[in-house]
Parts: C-alpha cells; sequence; structure tokens
C-alpha cells in the first residue's frame, strides 16, 4: 500500500539547509512552540550573521580603499560582485526571520487545505507536484553549492596542490574573497582563521538564498496545485439542476458547491497575498542585486582573465541568472494557475 505525501515532504530540503544557519522559519503546526531557541541554534545563527557582516564590511572597505588609491581596480570590481551575493542572502535571512509570525499563520492555513489521504492526493495529482518541486530544489541546491564550494575552496586547493604537495609552482596564500586586512596575514596563523571566516560567510549567504528560494518555490507549487485542483473540478462538475427531478434540491446543491469553490479560492487568493506580503521585498532586492551582480560578472568575462578565473565567473554568471529564472517562472506559473 502507497504511503500518502505528508506536507512537510515539499521543504525537507529547505528545512535541513535553514537548520544548518540556525533558523527555524516557521512554527510547524499541531507542535509545541519553543520559547526560546537553544544554545546551539542562537550560537549558530548570531555567529553567521556576525561573521557575514563583518566580512560584508570588509569588502566595501577593500572597494573604497582600491578606488581611493587607483590599485587592484579589477579585483575591487569583483568584490563588487561578492558583496551584492552577501547582500542577497543576507536580506533573504533577514526578512524570513522577521516575519516568522506571518509565515507560521501562512504555513498553517496552507497545512488545513493540504489533502492528506492518499486517495484525495491522487485526485489532486500531487505526486507529480511534489516530483516536480524535488527535482527543481535539488537541482537549484547542487547548483549553487558547487558554485560556493567551488569558491571556497578553489584557493586552498590550489595552494596546497601545487606548491605544498606537487611543488611545481609558486602559488602564494590567497583568500577566497577579497576583503580590507590591516594586518599581513601572509605566512601567518591567521592566514587559516580568515580563510573559515571567509568560507563560513561565503556558506552562510549561499545557504540564505537556497533555503529562502526554494522554500518559495514549495509554497507556489501547492498553491498553483490548489488552482489546478479547483479548475479540474469545475471542469468536470455536472451541473445537478439539469439533471435532478426535483429542480429546487439541484439547484440547492449547485449553489452549495460554487459557495464551497469560491470560498476555497478566496482563501487561495489571501494566501497568495501573504506570500507576497513576506517575499516581495526580498525579491525586489534579489532582482536589484542579482541585476548588478550579473553585469559585474559580464563584464569581468570580457576583459580578459585566466581560464580558471573564467570558469569561477561563467559559474557565478550562470548561478545568478538561474536564480533569477526561477523565482520568475514560479511567479509567472502562479500567476496562470490563478
Amino acid at each position: 500500500m502507497k504511503k500518502a505525501a505528508t506536507f512537510d515532504d515539499f521543504f525537507k530540503l529547505a528545512s535541513f539547509f535553514y537548520r544548518t544557519i540556525g533558523i527555524e522559519p516557521y512554527d510547524e503546526p499541531g507542535v509545541e512552540v519553543k520559547k526560546s531557541k537553544s544554545f546551539a541554534e542562537n550560537f549558530i545563527f548570531y555567529s553567521g550573521v556576525i561573521n557575514l557582516n563583518y566580512v560584508l564590511i570588509m569588502e566595501i572597505v577593500y572597494v573604497a580603499v582600491a578606488f581611493i588609491r587607483g590599485e587592484n581596480i579589477l579585483e575591487a570590481i569583483m568584490c563588487l560582485s561578492y558583496i551584492g551575493f552577501v547582500i542577497v542572502g543576507e536580506s533573504k535571512m533577514f526578512f524570513v526571520f522577521r516575519k516568522k509570525p506571518i509565515l507560521s499563520k501562512f504555513v498553517k492555513r496552507l497545512v488545513e487545505i493540504f489533502p492528506q489521504e492518499f486517495e484525495l492526493q491522487k485526485t489532486y495529482n500531487l505526486s507529480s507536484y511534489l516530483r516536480q518541486s524535488s527535482r527543481v530544489t535539488i537541482g537549484f541546491a547542487l547548483l549553487y553549492m558547487i558554485l560556493i564550494w567551488t569558491y571556497n575552496l578553489y584557493a586552498m586547493t590550489q595552494y596546497l596542490l601545487y606548491e605544498k604537495w606537487l611543488g611545481s609552482r609558486v602559488v602564494g596564500q590567497q583568500l577566497p574573497y577579497y576583503t580590507y586586512a590591516w594586518w599581513d596575514w601572509h605566512d601567518h596563523w591567521t592566514y587559516y582563521l580568515l580563510y573559515f571566516i571567509h568560507a563560513f560567510a561565503g556558506y552562510t549567504s549561499a545557504t540564505g538564498q537556497i533555503a529562502s528560494d526554494i522554500m518559495l518555490c514549495g509554497f507556489a507549487t501547492q498553491i498553483i496545485m490548489h488552482f489546478h485542483y479547483i479548475s479540474h473540478v469545475l471542469t468536470n462538475y455536472k451541473v445537478k439542476v439539469d439533471e435532478a427531478k426535483d429542480k429546487q434540491a439541484g439547484r440547492s446543491q449547485d449553489i452549495t458547491f460554487l459557495k464551497d469553490i469560491i470560498e476555497y479560492h478566496n482563501c487561495l487568493l489571501d494566501l497568495s497575498e501573504q506570500l507576497a506580503s513576506v517575499f516581495s521585498l526580498p525579491l525586489l532586492l534579489n532582482f536589484s542585486a542579482s541585476s548588478f551582480v550579473i553585469c559585474f560578472v559580464g563584464f569581468q568575462m570580457t576583459i580578459g582573465v585566466e581560464p580558471d578565473t573564467l570558469v569561477k565567473l561563467f559559474l557565478f554568471l550562470f548561478s545568478s541568472t538561474a536564480q533569477v529564472y526561477l523565482i520568475c517562472h514560479y511567479s509567472q506559473m502562479l500567476m496562470d494557475a490563478n
């Protein structure tokens, strides 16, 4: 006997990524709300946010110093791309954290209309929507994990492989991202500390974006599923007043059916508005920052860089474009279903 899918099946991956950065995006319906987060959750969250803001400030200082002195302009332009990436990730983390009460109410209402029984789920064609959502979320998460760990590990791998292990060429100690430092960390133990700080910040920003985007896709997929179900029910409904011997009884059944459908549709419209109220501003910032990131990355690819750097830039450009496309695609699907 096949097992019915659960509401949480749409959000397993998003919940996993949120847990790794210490965020609980919403209170689970039917689960007792914790009065306070655990020490581990608080430590992971606040250490990640503080570290991310430190790296962001040092990147901004690096760009300012570079343009003031007229030095390292190409590196400063690259750093502007990193700044945009951090801003997108942090804004999405901030708004989900701040809008948790609204998001919790939204999820509670979405759970209430979620089809629980297996036979009802077949009517909704829920398994198809779940498969589609899983493919998209896994693919997008994998793409961003490849992106961030390519950037996080490239400098260290190059240093250890070519200089320390093979001894084929001198690479020198480099950090994943360009930040301002008021001391010389080369050939010093603080190099490894700074490297961890950079990698941790990169992971935090990327995870904030991944979790927010795939959670949004999961919400949108479920609302779209409900809209399509309404369309299916209306298309296949047989008017009772034309078939019933008792016209009054048939008319009463038709009116009851229409009333239920209208209430159902209004509920979905309300849920769509709540979803927009939580994600509209961070998505606006996402589009703005991603546009700058795409421009900066595209510019860097045209001025001539080394092949390995070109591969990294292409991966960055492709990931940013995929993110914008993903959001636009689901937004359009939701509008069409509505």
